[in-house]
């Protein structure tokens, strides 16, 4: 066994001159439906393998969209057989882009946006071969063709949009990972300048103002955009032929894209129109990887035909919403009733909000109950649509709207039920569903929330899978690592005997010795942590500050809450007595200096709140005094571990280090009992500033509350660490002692001893006044 296991370094991928990708068909993805969520059952494995297809999105797309076209025609024709030999391709080819995407930096597919709209390209993916596998009986025939056949299309073009939409997602993700590199050298000699002709149609500064990733920058006439979006021809061995370049006047998307890249930082000195010689995204290096994808992402979207813009409402305005809805200056839904809150989820103009589904459900209890929840979505899912929409949008927009209201109770089921109060409405829900949802949208869409309702039917007491799912996403994103330590203490044997009066820290004064003391003190957190739910923990801290109970209260959550803030509140007594029972001077640095070096440990395998615990008893300068006389190498570690626990910014770093999401974590609660109590003072509901006398629900007291508990619930990621029971049990025996007392009088007792050492400090040196 080792100590750590971690992923074997891979060699750095070669940049390749004029390299031509090539595009090949990827075989259908076979999706689990049983798993009541919205992933596809794909395997990390499969989706970093090298063997998935690898081309440049950019000059490819052009023989992507050459399919759809074709699958258009047939459809405008009534042709059943040509649609059933290409309408594999079509699902093929689009469900290669999305596999492609896949080369993107992680932070940019780890990203809850990128997720969400991923998310959305597999539903609308599903609701288009729920059609179109139809036609694999070749004696289907619908009841009316034209129907049947728009319906077709009509999911065939939702399923571009939301795949335009990931990609807008990705490009906007792209832009945030700051500051994009420049490129290498090697990079730079596979570009060859050309000269650019002046152009009287365009500002000639439009023409050097470079893309998003500031390594490629075209002329109007010569734009990778506009050459890949006429077709491609075939020559007789099947290789893509470069067409003759037609320049088109920009319009619609690639319009509103076009001001994006005028005010970006970085520009070059000198235009490139050889977009040919780029390399293909997958085979960059790590420095030109983000600044290649961004370009061809850019490219790409603008690539997708306008035929597409537009058949899906982003917006539809309700008459209630004027005093049921109240967005900030930023956009961003702070005010609503119960009925728009549903219809805003339910619409596409909460795209962007992507914590809002969280909020909704992880606080819905504090200011609703699940029967007046589940109301408001039968009542949402039956509204008519407005009659100034054509036919055709109204049946897509119907169709949207329920395929969104399926979803969101999917989720409420599947990651956010809580039996002890939603079990009252789980009859009336399976009655809807049954009744009249799987009757409206197609099967593969409502099996999944069939599905998640039939699991939750065959247990006693079901509850969401939130955790579980969070967990497995941090598993599946890092390497899983083994903690262990072969060293022993010599004093072992007593140890093991239970016979702990003669043994003190000074018996693991080594390396090795603290190494020890941190995997055992994070397995005892780590035990104690996991035994309690942290939307529970919430709940408790909500009751705390208010005094106000909401249901599902438990006693039993509160106890094990406690129990854990109680431990590592003792850690840090333990730690500060331990220092300032010191004889002397240099006896207390050396006490710090051990458990500085014992925080580090602490903090490099993510044990955050007995790293807080440590570190904090030691700058204690009140207490333990001045902390000069420290060595160099641990000033450097003292230094450091403010910087990450400094209370001047909210300790930004820590909770940095926690949403990266990076492996098992052990979170302090300070911060998250602040940020919870803190917005209880927020009213729950308030008048709506244009309109007085409507109260809607308070939002920005729940944001931060559901931030905290995403927070606490990555940390629920197991640790593997090979456990002494002896050390354990001496070192919960030294540190539960330290509860038998109230801390009031743990104080007392403390400064006592600090006066005590001062006086002894004040009469040698001058730095420490009492």
């Amino acid at each position: 066994m080792t100590n750590t296991l971690t992923l074997s370094p891979t060699k750095p991928l070669a940049i390749r001159k004029k390299a031509v990708p090539r595009l090949v068909p990827e075989p259908e993805v076979t999706e689990d439906n049983s798993t009541g969520s919205d992933n596809p059952a794909i395997s990390p494995t499969s989706m970093l393998s090298l063997n998935t297809p690898q081309f440049d999105i950019e000059r490819t797309f052009p023989a992507i969209l050459d399919p759809i076209k074709l699958f258009r025609e047939a459809a405008d024709a009534q042709d059943f057989s040509s649609m059933r030999s290409l309408y594999r391709d079509v699902v093929n080819n689009l469900t290669t882009v999305i596999r492609s995407m896949s080369r993107l930096p992680n932070d940019v597919r780890n990203a809850s946006s990128y997720k969400s709209a991923e998310h959305g390209v597999w539903v609308y993916r599903l609701l288009f071969m729920s059609h179109v596998e139809l036609l694999d009986d070749k004696e289907f025939e619908p009841d009316c063709r034209r129907q049947y056949i728009q319906q077709t299309l009509q999911s065939l073009d939702a399923f571009m949009s939301s795949l335009k939409g990931l990609m807008q997602v990705a490009e906007r993700e792209m832009r945030q990972l700051k500051p994009l590199p420049d490129l290498p050298e090697e990079c730079e000699e596979d570009a060859e300048p050309e000269t650019v002709e002046d152009n009287t149609d365009q500002p000639h500064e439009a023409s050097r103002t470079s893309l998003l990733s500031g390594d490629t920058c075209q002329s109007n006439e010569e734009s990778s955009t506009e050459r890949t979006c006429v077709g491609e021809a075939s020559d007789e061995l099947g290789a893509l032929v470069e067409p003759q370049a037609i320049r088109r006047s920009k319009r619609g998307l690639t319009a509103i894209l076009k001001p994006l890249s005028v005010s970006l930082r970085r520009k070059i000195s000198q235009p490139f129109s050889k977009v040919d010689n780029a390399a293909p995204v997958e085979k960059l290096t790590t420095r030109t990887g983000h600044a290649r994808a961004t370009e061809n992402i850019r490219n790409s979207i603008a690539l997708f035909s306008e035929i597409f813009d537009g058949m899906l409402e982003n917006s539809l305005p309700h008459p209630d919403d004027s005093t049921e809805l109240f967005f900030d200056r930023n956009g961003v839904l702070q005010l609503a009733s119960l009925k728009g809150l549903v219809r805003y989820l339910t619409s596409t103009a909460s795209d962007d909000d992507l914590e809002l589904p969280d909020v909704f459900f992880l606080c819905f209890r504090y200011f609703s109950t699940p029967s007046l929840v589940l109301e408001a979505f039968i009542e949402r899912y039956r509204e008519d649509v407005p009659d100034s929409l054509s036919p055709e949008q109204a049946s897509l927009q119907a169709m949207h709207v329920k395929s969104r209201v399926a979803r969101l109770l999917n989720q409420w089921v599947d990651l956010h039920w809580r039996h002890s109060e939603d079990q009252e409405v789980f009859t009336p829900l399976l009655q809807f569903v049954f009744s009249y949802l799987s009757l409206d949208i197609p099967r593969k869409m409502s099996s999944r929330l069939i599905e998640t309702l039939h699991t939750a039917a065959r247990s006693k007491e079901h509850k969401g899978r939130r955790i579980e799912k969070t967990v497995q996403l941090i598993q599946d994103s890092s390497p899983v690592e083994e903690f262990f330590s072969s060293w022993e203490p010599r004093v072992k044997k007593a140890m093991v005997k239970g016979e702990f009066a003669n043994i003190n820290l000074s018996n693991f004064a080594s390396p090795r010795g603290i190494e020890l003391l941190t995997h055992q003190l994070t397995a005892l957190l780590w035990e104690k942590y996991q035994e309690f739910q942290p939307e529970d923990a919430a709940r408790f801290w909500v009751v705390e500050a208010t005094g106000m109970s909401t249901c599902g209260d438990s006693t039993d959550v509160g106890t094990k809450v406690t129990t854990y803030a109680s431990f590592e509140k003792a850690l840090h007594l333990w730690a500060l007595d331990v220092i300032l029972s010191a004889q002397s001077i240099e006896d207390r640095m050396e006490m710090v200096q051990f458990f500085l070096e014992w925080a580090q440990q602490c903090q490099s395998i993510r044990n955050y709140a007995g790293s807080w615990a440590l570190f904090s008893a030691c700058d204690r300068q009140s207490l333990v005094g001045s902390l000069l006389n420290i060595d160099a190498r641990h000033e450097e570690i003292l230094v450091a571990l403010r910087l990450f626990f400094n209370h001047t910014n909210r300790m930004k770093a820590y909770k940095d280090a926690i949403q990266s999401g990076q492996g098992p974590t052990l979170p302090t609660l300070v911060l998250f009992v602040g940020d919870v109590k803190r917005q209880c003072g927020n009213e729950e509901c308030v008048d709506h500033p244009n309109a007085p006398g409507h109260k809607l629900i308070n939002l920005r007291r729940y944001r931060p509350l559901t931030r905290a508990i995403r927070d606490m619930e990555r940390c629920h990621a197991p640790y593997h660490i090979q456990r002494v029971d002896y050390v354990c049990q001496w070192m919960e025996e030294v540190i539960c002692s330290y509860l038998n007392r109230p801390e009031a009088e743990w104080d007392d007792i403390l400064y006592e001893k600090s006066r005590h050492l001062g006086k002894k400090i004040n009469r040698k040196c001058s730095f420490y006044v009492q």
